[in-house]
């Protein structure tokens, strides 16, 4: 097979892959603070289950990427997509039953499959020189805008399915979770080349990919990367909890989350042209404006459903354009041998930093309310422009 050939097959299931899953994915994680709220009674701990499912994609990232490292990429993606849809089953069973322990390891162990979908940008990237790689990863990234759209249009789909099937509807969205992580990982067997992405196995640990963020483009990319994420979470984790104490149904609640999950991926590849062409410091300076711009718009939304799906739509947006610049900047940061490691360490460090704010997501939701709550995500999202005026000095 040509090389031209192997890149076009390779990107096509990566991209498939990536926009299944995101469906089954988005609806599950749409639902799971409303249902950790009903099993404890309160809103004070329903950010824990998210909390799980990012720490578990801070583990998984890390391992799959050394799978893949040793292995090829498409080894490491079959088996994470392959785990998570198994992990999916098993938190359908904890939410229909109101088993909390199980639904907390069945939504971690989620997580870590799901790492596969996350490093997938980076398989992307490795097939294109520089100059196109911002564009690449927003292809990849941009997939997961089925999973934006579908996810929550299928979540009253879902619960009418698990109540056809005689079971508690609770089950319905991590049932649809299930599938598509499934469809995922056959698709990814069937179509990622065996041989694309695969490399000797080495040595490279812990210590070189530390080594490797000392660099001022790999702060630079990492500051983008966790700050991104943590202010996107912080938020809108508890969006759909405070709606609902605000009075609105899952009709509102699912629009709130189709319009941020839409931010999150449909404009990518113009995010990617835009890094390009302009430059990576540059947009990931435009994501922390519209990050700023989203906790403040979001905060003063009330029970206003329009104005918070703008806020949601910002917050998306400003992820998605430090979410793409940085995992160039990132990608460019080092050399290709230590790539594929620094790659899900880096990851590895973004998924922890996430998982402490959905699980500080919940008790501040408790303590000061949502308004505060959107405050600080745009008191956080001025740090990477500090860490690139304090690089550049």
């Amino acid at each position: 097979m040509t090389d031209i050939a192997h890149r076009a097959r390779s990107v096509a299931a990566l991209f498939a892959g990536v926009g299944i899953s995101a469906t089954g994915f988005i609806a599950m994680v749409t639902v799971v603070p409303l249902v950790a709220e009903d099993l404890l009674g309160g809103p004070r701990w329903s950010g824990l289950p998210s909390a799980f499912a990012i720490i578990g994609n801070a583990v998984g990232t890390s391992w799959l990427a050394t799978v893949m490292a040793q292995s090829g990429r498409r080894r490491g993606l079959v088996l994470g997509y392959t785990i998570a849809g198994v992990a999916a089953l098993a938190a359908a069973v904890a939410a229909g039953y109101s088993i909390f322990p199980l639904l907390l390891v069945s939504i971690f162990v989620l997580g870590v499959g799901y790492g596969a979908s996350r490093l997938s940008r980076y398989a992307a990237a490795d097939l294109y020189e520089p100059e196109r790689r911002a564009r690449a990863i927003g292809w990849v990234v941009w997939a997961g805008t089925i999973g934006s759209v579908l996810g929550p249009i299928l979540l009253e789909p879902a619960r009418q399915m698990s109540v056809l099937l005689t079971l508690p509807d609770t089950m319905g969205p991590f049932l649809l979770a299930s599938l598509t992580m499934g469809f995922a990982g056959l698709i990814l067997r069937i179509g990622f080349p065996r041989d694309v992405g695969a490399r000797a196995p080495t040595s490279i640990g812990r210590g070189r990919a530390m080594a490797n963020l000392r660099s001022a483009k790999s702060q630079i990319a990492l500051a983008a990367l966790v700050i991104g994420q943590v202010v996107m979470v912080l938020i809108m984790t508890m969006t759909a909890v405070h709606l609902r104490s605000e009075g609105g149904n899952l009709r509102s609640i699912g629009f709130v989350i189709a319009a941020h999950a839409f931010g999150m991926y449909a404009l990518s590849p113009f995010s990617g042209y835009l890094s390009d062409r302009l430059g990576r410091r540059a947009i990931i300076l435009l994501a922390g404006a519209l990050l700023v711009s989203a906790g403040l718009v979001s905060g003063s939304a009330g029970s206003d459903v329009s104005r918070l799906a703008l806020g949601l739509f910002l917050l998306g947006w400003g992820w998605n354009l430090g979410f793409v610049s940085g995992s160039a900047l990132l990608t460019e940061a080092v050399p290709d041998a230590d790539r594929t490691r620094l790659q899900g360490f880096a990851d590895s460090i973004v998924w922890a930093s996430a998982a402490s704010a959905g699980l500080a997501s919940g008790l501040l939701l408790h303590a000061v309310g949502f308004t505060r709550l959107c405050h600080l995500g745009a008191l956080l999202a001025l740090l990477p422009a500090a860490v690139i005026a304090l690089r550049r000095s």
